[in-house]
């Protein structure tokens, strides 16, 4: 995470390239909620979204945290009734003969 050069555009002068802000850094502290805030650069260099959701695992003293993956059937129950009466074994069977 090196620090960025600002560049403007010369027409606006309105910056056109993320930069790094003095103090910001891949630390943060918990707060008395428990909560902890994830720096910014961080957040870019892996490419978290708002709405992201993430796992957290213990190995040891760490904790390891990951975005979560979708799972494919979750996804498919997320289409509210789109594939009601599907039939994936059947349709699996007639893809894949034996």
């Amino acid at each position: 995470m090196g620090d960025l050069v600002k560049d403007k555009d010369s027409g606006t002068g309105v910056s056109t390239v993320k930069s790094t802000r003095k103090g910001r850094g891949n630390s943060s502290r918990l707060s008395s909620k428990h909560q902890v805030t994830i720096p910014v650069d961080v957040l870019r260099e892996v490419g978290l979204k708002v709405g992201d959701e993430l796992v957290f695992n213990v190995e040891g003293k760490k904790i390891i945290v990951t975005k979560k993956r979708v799972d494919l059937l979750e996804w498919i129950a997320s289409l509210n009734g789109f594939y009601d009466g599907y039939d994936f074994a059947a349709e699996r069977a007639d893809a894949w003969p034996d």
